[in-house]
């Protein structure tokens, strides 16, 4: 047989098992991950020597001995590298160990610092498979069902891989609280996870999956636009009635008329008068919106800003009934987190009843298919 048809009966093979993604990825490289933002000074440590370069000219400016901290500031032209001023904008930092302390944090890969408006930009220039494995421990703990923490690994890489196919003319390809990373937090059974799942991504309807996931999902998981203004297709929500088995389901939060004025107040929302739920949603009956009657008039404030203006903890999900009472407020709800895609502790039941990771995620993203992505 002739080697070029060879080769087409092969690429139509893959595509026909899901293997090829029908959305071309770009060339392998490092994910960036935005440390902190509007700094005016930066602390930088390693066992190791650092080496400070200018990124664009790769230009050495500053070794430091081995285990000596270096202070990068802000300065009127540039930057400041432990204490000698440059007409720099972007620094590149790296150490011979390969871990760069900041914050109390030792980072994998190298650091990138730039110079912004609004003070200083840390990134993290760091392979992908290392910061999925800071990633899945701090998003699911590590003793959950091994199938749950594979599921966790393909969602969270899904995730920050939407992200960094959207962000690739930007600065980073994703913050460190979009989902939480903490190279402090990795353990051996979700290195596992990421190992096992290795370039393994969800895709729907021909396009990567932007893959959210919450902590409980109360009962039923989410439509996005409910949430969020989101772009592209997402799937449906899904009846979930395994969360109810794990604890915390339910919550309560009560809290005085007063504190409640006060925190609207931050919302832009001035002298509420009374709170009453403005919309539910057809998945559930989980509210998407709230109505608040002030010395200005009627105000509607959706979910999401709502439980972060209130905090995320105190009103834990979007599934609850008010009750105004002698000048306090309760709130009586279940599940935490908006409930969008996959519920973890959804997740943790099926797995501890046998179901696979690629299971789980049929229940939690109809209709999507996990395919192999090397990035």
């Amino acid at each position: 047989m002739h080697k070029k048809t060879l080769l087409v009966i092969i690429l139509l093979m893959l595509l026909a098992s899901g293997c090829v993604p029908t959305e071309k990825p770009l060339s392998r490289r490092a994910v960036r991950v935005a440390l902190l933002q509007g700094a005016n000074a930066v602390t930088l440590s390693s066992g190791d020597v650092l080496t400070v370069k200018e990124t664009r000219s790769g230009r050495v400016l500053s070794t430091s001995r081995p285990g000596k901290p270096v202070i990068l500031r802000l300065a009127p032209r540039g930057l400041n590298i432990a204490g000698t001023p440059y007409a720099v904008q972007d620094l590149r930092v790296r150490s011979a160990s390969n871990q760069i302390s900041l914050r109390g944090k030792a980072y994998p890969g190298s650091l990138r610092i730039l110079r912004k408006r609004g003070g200083l930009l840390a990134v993290n220039v760091v392979d992908l498979d290392a910061y999925l494995k800071a990633v899945v421990p701090s998003e699911m703990p590590p003793e959950w069902p091994q199938e749950a923490l594979e599921a966790q690994a393909v969602v969270s890489r899904s995730f920050v891989l939407s992200h960094a196919l959207r962000n690739k003319d930007r600065d980073f390809d994703i913050s460190s609280s979009a989902q939480v990373y903490d190279p402090n937090r990795r353990d051996q059974r979700t290195d596992k996870a990421v190992d096992a799942t290795r370039n393994t991504v969800l895709f729907y309807k021909g396009k990567l999956l932007l893959s959210y996931f919450s902590t409980c999902c109360g009962g039923f998981t989410e439509y996005a636009s409910n949430v969020w203004q989101t772009e592209g297709r997402f799937p449906p929500p899904v009846r979930c009635p395994f969360c109810r088995e794990e604890p915390g389901f339910r919550w309560r939060a009560r809290m005085s008329f007063e504190e409640l004025r006060r925190k609207l107040r931050r919302a832009g929302i001035s002298g509420a008068r009374s709170i009453a739920v403005h919309r539910r949603s057809a998945s559930g009956g989980r509210v998407t919106a709230l109505k608040i009657k002030s010395q200005d008039g009627d105000k509607v404030i959706k979910i999401n800003r709502f439980r972060m203006t209130m905090g995320p903890s105190v009103i834990k999900s979007g599934f609850f009934n008010i009750e105004a009472k002698d000048g306090y407020v309760t709130f009586a709800g279940r599940g935490w987190g908006h409930g969008v895609g996959m519920c973890q502790r959804g997740a943790k039941v099926l797995a501890k009843r046998g179901k696979s990771f690629k299971s789980i995620l049929q229940y939690y993203f109809p209709g999507a298919r996990t395919r192999k992505m090397r990035w």
